[in-house]
């Protein structure tokens, strides 16, 4: 099993409990495209959907979340 990436923590919830970031892009890809639809802008509404929060993929900002739910993750950033 590859390494999780998370978009959201929930306080005091176990990583298994927060938002998986690929979860997170396609659910806002999806609402993007379902607001630009009507005026013809659903395929780069859901491109950009995406890709918002790309960066969330970094170890830098896992450790961030991690680290503010105090829970030692061991991810060097």
């Amino acid at each position: 099993m590859g390494k999780r990436y998370y978009a959201h923590s929930l306080e005091g919830k176990p990583p298994a409990d927060w938002q998986p970031l690929e979860a997170h892009l396609k659910n806002v890809a999806k609402l993007a495209a379902d607001f630009a639809r009507p005026f013809g802008g659903d395929k780069w509404a859901y491109l950009a959907g995406l890709w918002h929060d790309l960066g969330k993929y970094s170890d830098a900002f896992q450790a961030k979340l991690y680290d503010a739910n105090g829970i030692d993750c061991h991810i060097k950033s």
